[in-house]
């Protein structure tokens, strides 16, 4: 019987079952099988995060790892996706100057440059510190929420200008968390910002106390800034690309109240529409432009940048005909957080031809594998890794987020690169791994109009836009941790956050689980209040074709209230491969086409 094997045996059957909830009813089996499984702080439920969900880091409360984790792998594969806006109360605690006058007349939203991060800071996985910060504007936005025995959520606003123009808008942000040395500092958030003059300041916020210090002034030399970028890790390093195309680097990790760059990267011809992004803190990869070196990736030394690798028009797959002559790129986005080699050598990249590569520096190959949605047609903003094997596209317009599935290839995973046998461990992937069945992508619209409060600004410019659907950009996109459920994305004026869980694990008979240790506060019901602010909205999304398929038509699905939902409609969802929510499609007709 299989309550009678030893331990050892029982431990590798249960490292090969499926999902958390196979784990959890195996333990439930016999009092010996419970014992074997929850032995040694749940070595088992240990292995099974590991082996199922490589590189990804968690705390060590692994029987909630395992149970967030495969949660929203799950809500993945059924697209499972509640869209809310976050909105600034007008209670939020304001930080400096709040009297301000308006020296210009934006026709234009602000785009939000987004960042955010959460640490565990109690004895379960409920237990949670998230801060999420924007930039609206001249304005710094914040929410500090704790999660857990302690919940609370706390909002501030931060100026520091009294007279403001376009030109104070804050173009970039990065959240100093709990990876770098001001981790002790648990009453103050850290943070780098970047205004479009140029300023470029380290700032410390006291949220309880409401008062702010400057700490470091990044020498710009009165350049315009485009962007700024933050290598992850320590010794980060601090690249900021300014508005005539040339970047900057500096050291972060000093105690100088005044940097200046320690090198510059100067691209001829280069101006401000090109893309740059830091790999690591050694590599930075450039959108040029050029057709002979489009992508130029150049390693960082303290004596210097030099060219490391160029990719031209010419070398790439065949989709490169359709590429203009002069070639740009929209975003590249690397694949740090699965442990590859060294940190920056695989990476993804937008390309002009509406086309997401993957890239490793390790191959000879130009690109690995192309991802394209056929359907949309707008060029690619931001790209987002997600969890270990699905990353996002934010589209330039129609309010489109790509949904794309990194297992999909057939002739390459990134999860699959080759090491030395001397590297190989238990906590590795397998050289012969069966890749799961191809499925097919999915884009949704994040076109629900703004709520009539939002955005909360002040002072508010005078605009002629009329409100309605939102058709513009993604421009910018951030998870708070590699395991967290949620990506919060940069829409014109304002953010909107998507969380990743099943309607049938938030209503099911584990929801009071689902409900303490995600806390995603969300709107079940008639009569119920959302605890995390707005009101969850009903998005719209299509399955995307296969590249190669003419013939299949996208067809449109939209999403039902939570509070429409009926007795067995989730339970009806898990035999469709759909959460529940997504309006079932009307069968096709004798005389229609049976498409998608």
């Amino acid at each position: 019987m299989l309550s009678e094997l030893p331990s050892e045996i029982i431990y590798q059957i249960a490292t090969h079952l499926p999902t958390a909830n196979a784990l959890a009813h195996l333990s439930q089996t016999c009092h010996r099988l419970h014992g074997i499984i929850t032995a040694e702080n749940s070595r088992i439920f240990r292995a099974f995060v590991r082996s199922r969900f490589p590189y990804i880091e968690t705390p060590p409360f692994w029987k909630d790892a395992a149970r967030a984790l495969t949660s929203r792998s799950r809500a993945l594969d059924r697209k499972a996706i509640i869209g809310r806006f976050v909105v600034p109360p007008g209670t939020a605690t304001k930080i400096g100057s709040h009297e301000v006058t308006r020296q210009d007349n934006p026709t234009l939203g602000y785009r939000p440059s987004i960042d955010s991060y959460e640490t565990w800071n109690g004895q379960r996985w409920a237990d949670r510190k998230e801060v999420l910060a924007w930039g609206a504007a001249n304005q710094l936005v914040m929410r500090i929420k704790q999660t857990g025995v302690r919940a609370q959520e706390d909002w501030l606003v931060f100026n520091d200008i009294d007279h403001v123009s376009s030109y104070d808008d804050i173009c970039s942000l990065h959240l100093l968390s709990s990876a770098t040395r001001y981790s002790n500092d648990t009453h103050v958030e850290h943070l780098i910002f970047g205004r479009v003059r140029g300023d470029i300041v380290h700032l410390a916020i006291s949220p309880n106390e409401a008062t702010f210090e400057h700490k470091q002034k990044f020498i710009s030399f009165g350049l315009n800034l485009d962007k700024t970028d933050l290598s992850s890790g320590t010794d980060s390093t601090l690249a900021a690309h300014f508005e005539n195309g040339s970047i900057a680097f500096y050291h972060t990790e000093t105690d100088d109240e005044v940097i200046e760059p320690f090198t510059w990267l100067r691209l001829e011809g280069s101006s401000r529409t090109n893309y740059s992004k830091l790999l690591s803190s050694s590599l930075v990869a450039v959108g040029t432009g050029n057709v002979e070196n489009s992508l130029s990736i150049s390693k960082i030394t303290p004596d210097g940048v030099s060219v490391y690798r160029t990719i031209g028009i010419g070398s790439l797959d065949a989709d490169s005909t359709s590429l203009k002559s002069k070639a740009n790129i929209g975003a590249i986005e690397p694949l740090n957080e699965h442990n590859l080699g060294s940190p920056g050598e695989v990476f993804l990249t937008a390309w002009d031809d509406y086309t997401v590569r993957l890239h490793d520096l390790r191959s000879p190959r130009p690109s690995e594998v192309s991802y394209r949605d056929a359907t949309d047609l707008n060029p690619i903003y931001s790209l987002h890794a997600f969890g270990h094997d699905r990353f996002l596209a934010g589209a330039g317009g129609e309010a489109v987020v790509k949904i794309f599935d990194l297992r999909m290839c057939n002739t390459y995973s990134y999860l699959d690169a080759q090491f030395p046998d001397s590297q190989f461990n238990a906590n590795t992937i397998p050289r012969t791994k069966a890749k799961p069945r191809p499925k097919k992508g999915f884009s949704i619209f994040l076109s629900h109009p703004p709520p009539p409060t939002f955005p909360q600004q002040t002072p508010h410019p005078v605009r002629t836009r009329q409100r309605g659907p939102y058709r513009g950009p993604i421009y910018t996109m951030s998870s708070p941790s590699p395991s967290s459920p949620t990506v919060y994305t940069g829409i014109v004026d304002g953010v909107v956050q998507l969380d990743f869980a099943s309607t049938d694990d938030l209503t099911g008979p584990g929801k009071e689980w689902y409900e303490y240790n995600l806390d995603l506060g969300v709107n079940m019901g008639p009569g119920s209040l959302p605890r995390w602010n707005a009101e969850a909205f009903n998005l719209a999304g299509y399955e995307r074709p296969d590249d190669e398929d003419s013939a299949t038509t996208s067809k449109l699905r939209t999403q039902r209230a939570f509070a429409d939902l009926k007795p067995g409609d989730a339970a009806r969802g898990t035999h469709t491969g759909w959460d529940c929510r997504w309006e079932t499609l009307e069968e096709p007709g004798a005389w229609r086409r049976q498409d998608g």
